[in-house]
Order: structure tokens, then sequence, then C-alpha cells
């Protein structure tokens, strides 16, 4: 994708999601949409979130979407460092500051940024976690490339995606053109292998795919 066409896109999905970030979005994505579409998702996503905090051993986790934080504060809770939620979204990040607060979770910090220029230095994060949000992402290539590289060597990535995969229809190949929500939840591992992430385990629920994948230590 052009990089000014991506612009755009990324553009209109972050109005979307702000406009969608205080009223809309828990009730009606997380709490109907996500279990519709991926059974037991939302508690298997609470899980990633648990084994990211044992993985990191007190080093800085990342949350990237981090939407309204209804995955991130249970994590960031039990977590002993930092924990840095990031969103395109402004009224996501908002909201998700908003919960943080109310919640008492004072190590969780928001930043809005884009998914292919993440503002961090290499290897910042001994783990990172995309829950369900690369399916919404233009540029899978992009966004799983820069997770690889914020990623310290060793660390962990935990990734949630539901996709309709309406790719498998097409013929051999022809799906990489295509928006990773149409995409299958094995395409967004194999490209997380190609970006030099060893793909530990994988998980289906239902439309729901979960991703482990560790960064080699060189």
């Amino acid at each position: 994708m052009k990089s000014g066409k991506a612009d755009r896109v990324q553009r209109a999905i972050a109005n979307v999601y702000s406009f969608a970030a205080k009223n809309l979005y828990e009730p009606i994505v997380v709490k109907r949409a996500f279990p519709l579409f991926g059974g037991n998702l939302n508690e298997l996503a609470l899980e990633q979130g648990r084994a990211a905090v044992q993985t990191a051993g007190g080093r800085p986790i990342l949350d990237m979407p981090v939407g309204t934080a209804y995955f991130t504060i249970p994590l960031a809770k039990a977590h002993d460092g930092l924990v840095v939620g990031v969103d395109i979204a402004a009224g996501m990040v908002d909201e998700a500051s908003l919960a943080a607060r109310e919640a008492g979770a004072a190590d969780l910090q928001m930043v809005q940024g884009n998914a292919h220029s993440l503002p961090f230095k290499d290897g910042s994060f001994g783990s990172v976690l995309c829950t369900n949000g690369l399916q919404v992402m233009p540029g899978l290539h992009e966004s799983v490339a820069e997770m690889e590289r914020v990623l310290e060597p060793g660390g962990t990535l935990f990734v949630s995606v539901v996709t309709l995969p309406l790719g498998r229809l097409l013929p051999q190949g022809s799906s990489t053109r295509l928006p990773t929500m149409l995409r299958s939840g094995m395409d967004v591992a194999e490209e997380i292998s190609r970006a030099g992430i060893y793909v530990t385990s994988i998980r289906h629920e239902r439309f729901a795919t979960l991703i482990e994948a560790v960064k080699p230590v060189p």
C-alpha cells in the first residue's frame, strides 16, 4: 500500500475508533462481537496478558493497540514494571487513560502512536501484546515488523486476531493483497515467522487465532 493511501486509511480508522471509544467499543465490540466471533476469546486474551507478565520478568510490556485498556489494566496491575499502551485513536487513548486512573493502574502509561512507526528504541520491551487489533490495521507486514523491532531478543510476542478468511477461496498467493481481516490466522502466523520471530504456539477459537512467538537471541 502506498504511503499516502496508507496514511489516509490510518486516519480514517483512528477517527472511527475515537468516535466509538466512549460508549460503543466495550459494550458492542469487546463484550458482544468478540465472544460471537471468537468464543472464549476474551478470557484467552486475558490469559495471554498473564503470560506476558510472566515472560517479561519485570521488563516493560507493550500493548498495541490498547483500545480502552479493557485487556491491559489487569496485566498492568499484575506486573511489577512499566506497561505502555499505544493506540492511533486519540479517543481510545483518552478512555484508556481514564480507565487506568480509575483502576489504580499507576504503572500503565498511554501513548498515541502509529503501528508502522512506534516511538520506541529497538528491543525496548520484554513482551509485546497485540490483542484483537491486527485485523483493523492496514499493512500487516509493517505492523509486525515494528513489533519485532521493539521486542527485545528472547522476548515473547502475543497476538490474538479475528478474521473472516475469504482469501482461502482465492488462488494461492492472492490473499496477500487482501486486508488482514479477510486473510486467515495462519497468514498472520506466517507473517510473524517471516519477520524473524519463532512461532511457538497457535490456537484457534472460532474465527479467532491466538499466536505466541519468541524473538531469537543472536
